[in-house]
């Protein structure tokens, strides 16, 4: 039946007396699909408060109607040759038929039919109902494919308007209100004033939100299902087919609605229409555009009066909406809202949250290396002999930490650490240890574990079989003697690397003319304090028990190694580095306004100058811009493991915004850290705000594709050795993507391979273990 653009009121229809449903009788199909020579008849309009309804041949062949009849149900029923009437019951093709029904309604539905079998889907020729879903012959015409069940025309229950045909199409959109009633002649759709100045477009977020929100101004509710939203030629929407954001389709006064619709981000024109005639002035109730002028519809929108030919409102930011200062059709009537205020008032107070985040650098364990087999043994064992020898090499930069580990084998469990708990720095003022004996550094613990000074629960009575400690806390052996140097020598040596790697230590433990029974150990290589055991602390439970009470580093070393579902690391780094100053911020939509993932980096949104040179700079100003809620860490300078960057972001409740962040990855060319393209929700189902670690979790290493990348921690292109910010050649792959794969060339792990780039430390895939990302509103 009908498919033109009118607009929509709520009308009430017309109805009028029959007698009773008549004896079925062998039906002549009057209306099938238009062929060459064939009538096709439709009700025209209806003046539903008059007497008054309109037939039109819309084929091309003549049809004499004097057998059919109308039907409102059950009673209700009527043949047309015995009804008053204006015009030739044989409609010629492209004529009218004006008949007199004299019983008015505010809501009905009437059915055109070829004969009087009032429940036959066959019979029924046309149909429309209006003012309420449910009457009669509905469920008749839904069979029949000509109405879809629960539609029905609203109207204003005015007597002066009737409710028009469209000409083209099926449903009750295809019928809107009139207040030009022209029954005997073409439709002429004037929308009642009313419902013109009702419903505006109130607000537009065609950014990362892509919502429409309306307003009802006027007096009365107002059905908008058959309301219409376009942008121009092929995109278009009826409104009762969306789903609300929030309020309601049928729009009571003074409330909102907030729709979906996808729209363009730069420029574009907006119209609301009561119907699908979007060429038609008397059809469209609102418009706005943005961007520039030209668009679609703004031809429609001048010749109604309701927009100036040229006339445009400034494009807004990304996350920013455009809002209607409530009187007026110009451009100047619309202003940027940074904070977009969706389903409530414009001029209301908008409603934030206000949220602390950490960005924790996690690294933390950076190799691990035992030492089991004697110098000139074949098989693992404690030096028992002045003389006998241990000696290990490993890789390490500057700035890690050292913390070798042994029993002292003639007790229950008691070792040798250093005293001081943040390890041994491996270079002093910027030169390697080199001919260095560390054991001086060394002091006697008790782990707390077993119960001290009884030989026979000694190695090798066997593991753990001594009565346990009645003091369980870790503590320092008190005494003359517990001191490192008086048992052993550990002497660390050191070869340059070669400028793309580390150099090599040699550690050699060489056991002493005393009593000391040094055994099999660890040497732990990491970066922050307390790596083994916290002192006046109870033993981790992890494997350091089995070194102090058995001297078998095994346990330790596997804890130390094990691997995530992966086959990554659970806990060791893959890499020494600091995180440059980052930015956080919030988005709305689908895509991250600063990363996007498979895609070539935009040149000018800061993440080439953060990735490559750890400058946050020129991505504040641009998110900033493109009003993204964005804030700057609050330190200025990197930040090492153990350091954390701070922020403070002030996010809009209700406009499910997410989570992202930016920081270099310092000891790389163009690599940084981010949470993944889909964001991080600040707010759950319910609108709370989230609080917690979440974010650590489907955070990852990017590499930006912006420079060629070079082995970690040595490229003299990465930002703390090159000459000046943007250094080193073009990556031969310009697409944002996870780090896949790194090599360890600061520590010898090899190639560490990881997938999705995991970089949260407690992630259990396993990883880079760089990161934690902690999220707390005020």
């Amino acid at each position: 039946m009908k498919r033109n653009l009118l607009k929509i009121t709520a009308l009430s229809f017309l109805a009028f007396a029959c007698t009773e449903d008549d004896v079925v009788q062998e039906i002549e199909e009057t209306n099938p699909p238009i062929e060459t020579g064939q009538a096709r008849l439709v009700i025209n309009e209806v003046e539903y408060l008059g007497n008054r309804v309109e037939i039109f041949n819309a084929g091309d062949a003549a049809a004499d109607v004097s057998g059919h009849w109308f039907c409102f149900g059950p009673g209700e029923y009527a043949q047309i040759s015995d009804l008053q009437r204006e015009g030739d019951l044989n409609v010629a093709p492209g004529q009218y038929l004006s008949v007199s029904l004299d019983k008015p309604r505010e809501a009905g539905g009437l059915g055109l039919y070829s004969v009087n079998q009032f429940t036959n889907a066959d019979a029924i020729v046309d149909f429309v109902q209006w003012g309420a879903a449910g009457n009669p012959r509905e469920s008749v015409a839904v069979e029949a494919g000509i109405w879809t069940a629960g539609e029905f025309v609203p109207v204003q229950r005015s007597a002066e308007n009737s409710i028009i045909f469209d000409g083209d199409g099926q449903g009750a959109a295809n019928w809107s209100e009139t207040t030009s009633i022209t029954i005997g002649a073409e439709n002429v759709l004037t929308m009642p004033e009313a419902l013109k100045q009702s419903i505006v477009i109130n607000e537009v977020q065609y950014g990362n939100l892509n919502y429409i929100e309306l307003y009802n101004n006027g007096d009365t509710g107002i059905d908008l299902s058959n309301y219409w939203l376009c942008l121009g030629p092929g995109q278009y929407a009826q409104i009762g087919n969306l789903s609300p954001k929030s309020g309601d389709i049928n729009l009571e006064s003074g409330n909102y609605v907030v729709l979906p619709m996808n729209m363009p981000d730069t420029q574009g024109g907006l119209g609301l229409y009561s119907t699908n005639q979007f060429t038609n002035a008397e059809a469209i109730v609102d418009f706005v555009q943005w961007g520039a002028a030209g668009s679609a519809r703004e031809n429609v929108a001048v010749e109604a009066g309701i927009w100036t030919t040229g006339d445009f409102v400034p494009t807004v930011g990304l996350s920013a909406s455009m809002e209607y200062d409530g009187e007026g059709d110009a451009a100047t009537d619309w202003a940027p809202e940074a904070i977009p205020s969706l389903g409530e008032p414009n001029d209301a107070a908008v409603k934030t949250t206000v949220f602390n985040v950490t960005i924790s650098n996690v690294i933390n364990y950076l190799n691990v290396h035992t030492f089991t087999t004697p110098v000139g043994q074949s098989n693992p064992g404690p030096l028992t002999e002045e003389g006998g020898q241990y000696q290990i090499q490993f890789q390490a930069v500057p700035g890690t930490r050292f913390t070798p580990v042994t029993m002292m084998g003639n007790s229950n469990d008691w070792f040798l650490a250093p005293e001081d708990l943040n390890g041994i720095a491996l270079w002093s003022n910027g030169a390697a240890l080199n001919g260095v004996d560390i054991a001086s550094e060394l002091i006697l613990y008790d782990l707390g574990t077993e119960a001290d000074n009884d030989p026979a629960t000694f190695p090798p009575a066997g593991a753990n079989v001594g009565p346990a400690d009645a003091n369980p806390l870790v503590r320092v052996v008190e005494g003359n003697s517990n001191r490192g140097d008086f048992y052993l020598s550990a002497i660390l040596d050191y070869t340059p690397g070669n400028g793309t790697e580390a150099g090599t230590f040699t550690l050699t433990i060489t056991k002493k003319a005393t009593n000391f029974v040094v055994t099999p150990g660890i040497a732990v290589l990491h970066a922050l304090a307390n790596p083994l055991f916290t002192l006046g602390e109870q033993d981790r439970g992890v494997g350091l028990e089995a070194i102090a009470e058995d001297g078998n580093p095994m346990p330790l070393y596997n804890w130390f190694t094990e691997t995530g579902t992966q086959g990554t690391p659970l806990r060791l780094a893959s890499s020494l580095s600091v995180f440059s100053p980052g930015v956080v911020y919030a988005f709305n939509g689908e895509s991250d306004p600063l990363v996007g993932q498979g895609q070539e980096n935009n040149s000018e949104n800061g993440l080439e100058e953060i990735a490559e040179d750890g400058n946050n700079a020129v991505a504040m100003e641009y998110l900033r811009a493109k009003g993204v809620p964005v804030a700057a860490s609050n330190e200025m300078a990197p930040v090492g493991p153990g350091g954390e960057l701070t922020f403070t972001l002030e996010v809009p409740d209700g406009q499910n915004f997410k989570f992202g962040f930016a920081t270099m990855f310092v000891a790389s060319n163009d690599w940084f850290l981010s949470y993944n393209n889909a964001g991080f929700p600040l707010f759950d189902e319910a609108g709370a705000p989230v609080s917690g670690f979440g974010a650590s979790e489907k955070s990852y290493l990017y590499d930006s594709g912006t420079e060629v990348d070079e082995p970690v921690g040595f490229g003299m292109n990465q930002a703390p050795r090159q000459s000046a910010a943007n250094q080193g050649g073009a990556d031969d792959n310009p697409l944002i993507r996870r780090v896949s794969a790194l090599t360890d060339v600061q520590f010898g792990k090899g190639t560490i391979s990881s997938g999705p780039g995991v970089v949260w430390l407690q992630d259990p895939r396993g990883g880079y273990n760089l990161v934690r990302v902690e999220i707390r509103p005020q």
